[in-house]
């Protein structure tokens, strides 16, 4: 597999140490794996209009700033290209409410961050079956 077909796992987080922390899971559990970090909703939207290869996973947060995980999923889910785009909402929220909203919007999942380095490698192979991040 050269890095080119290597699969791809966009992280969508403003968080340095969350970006940090889910990087490095990434490294240790699945080392086949690429990962892009973006910062917010607006600068997802802009590398998906300019790259010509979809990741095969996002993860999204919900509280970022210029365009929260919430307009973002509502305009990804708009754009016909990107209906079909996995996107699990990864954030610090365990609120009912805003499961609920992220579903309803499209999202493919919603799953709390993890506090534990551990958990957090625990949480990446768990994706790494749901999405069939290791084929």
């Amino acid at each position: 597999m050269t890095p080119t077909e290597l699969p791809l796992v966009w992280i969508v987080d403003d968080d340095d140490d969350d970006q940090y922390f889910l990087q490095y899971a990434f490294k240790q559990a699945l080392p086949h794996i690429k990962t892009r970090v973006l910062t917010d909703g607006l600068e997802l939207i802009t590398a998906l209009e300019q790259e010509t290869i979809l990741p095969k996973l996002v993860l999204l947060d919900l509280n970022m700033p210029r365009k929260d995980g919430f307009e973002a999923l509502q305009e990804l889910r708009s754009i016909p290209d990107y209906q079909h785009l996995p996107v699990v909402v990864l954030t610090t929220s365990n609120r009912q409410e805003d499961k609920s909203k992220a579903l309803q919007l499209g999202a493919d999942d919603f799953m709390t961050k993890a506090a534990i380095q551990k958990e957090i490698l625990q949480m990446i192979k768990q994706l790494a079956v749901d999405w069939q991040l290791n084929e």
